[in-house]
């Protein structure tokens, strides 16, 4: 079934599906321009040209989003907000849904041929002003995914009833369904920069220790761990086939409230994740209903098999 076919038949919304369509024809035209990029022209960083969050933009950054920005400028869309951009550009016009996107994730990962990829997530204005708007807690989500850019280019959607994956037929330019996504509930696969251990706080430091143990330990099974770097690729692994994805706040001035974004990268994956039957949570609360204040907030992020999340849930709490 063609991508085009299962929105018509999911979606109520005729302006939905519109949007889905459009951002699925940007994110074919995304593809192929990383496919045939010029590594001269698209893969320098210009260290004038940072984004609204303060991270250095390479060309693909901007070509991705200002894609998306023409693609919705068909489309019964009254406003949008990225990464790319300080605040949110208003359509001007009384269409009731906005968007936000992550346009190029994991862009830093372009040189050496990493997988990337596109998030985006679709709300209700609600008759808000649009100041308000993009502030809405993800539970107002009607519809969310993300675009992989990899060995196949495939998409994870949903509109609130279940999460699908798609491939992309490059032969024809068309997404095509290959199955309804079920995050197996238990796993021994955790995701987590090592790095950054000195600046963990104690519950991540006992969860992860908890996991290295092994069968020896308290858990009684042994781990192994995952890490990408790209949150669409260290996502696209977990819904696929189970895992845990950990991106907690730690001590770093700058992180010291999570690292990922609220509004354009953690809340469309949770509400994919939620819908494929994982959770995702900043350690506290559902990530899908935290308050959002600013369209650039940053939150931890820890998503995945349910089993893992409710067990770095509960280290949580009894520390």
């Amino acid at each position: 079934m063609h991508l085009s076919d299962f929105i018509s038949e999911q979606c109520k919304d005729k302006n939905l599906a519109s949007i889905i369509n459009n951002i699925s024809d940007a994110a074919i035209i995304i593809s192929n321009e990383i496919k045939n990029v010029d590594k001269k022209t698209n893969l320098e960083v210009n260290l004038e040209n940072k984004n609204a969050d303060g991270d250095l933009q390479k060309p693909l950054d901007i070509f991705a989003d200002e894609v998306l920005i023409n693609c919705l400028k068909e489309c019964p869309v009254s406003g949008y907000a990225s990464e790319e951009q300080d605040g949110f550009i208003d359509f001007k016009n009384d269409h009731n849904l906005i968007v936000l996107a992550d346009p190029l994730d994991g862009s830093s990962n372009i040189d050496v041929n990493v997988t990337i990829g596109t998030i985006f997530s679709i709300i209700s204005r609600n008759n808000l002003p649009m100041t308000e708007a993009f502030l809405q807690k993800g539970t107002s989500q009607k519809s969310s995914g993300f675009f992989v850019y990899g060995p196949q280019t495939t998409l994870f959607l949903t509109v609130g009833n279940g999460t699908y994956l798609f491939a992309l037929d490059e032969a024809n330019h068309k997404f095509i369904l290959i199955n309804r996504v079920n995050i197996p509930q238990v796993t021994s696969e955790f995701a987590i920069n090592a790095a950054y251990k000195r600046y963990w706080d104690k519950a991540t430091l006992k969860y992860i220790d908890n996991c290295q143990q092994g069968e020896d330990g308290i858990r009684r099974k042994n781990f192994g761990m995952r890490w990408v770097g790209s949150l669409v690729a260290d996502a696209s692994r977990i819904l696929i086939r189970g895992g845990v994805f950990l991106y907690p706040a730690d001590t770093r001035e700058k992180y010291s409230e999570g690292r990922l974004r609220l509004t354009y990268e953690a809340n469309p994956i949770a509400f994919l994740v939620e819908q494929a039957n994982g959770m995702a949570t900043n350690g506290i609360k559902e990530i899908l209903n935290l308050d959002v204040k600013k369209i650039h907030q940053r939150t931890a992020f820890i998503f995945g098999s349910k089993e893992e999340v409710i067990e770095f849930k509960n280290t949580c709490n009894n520390m």
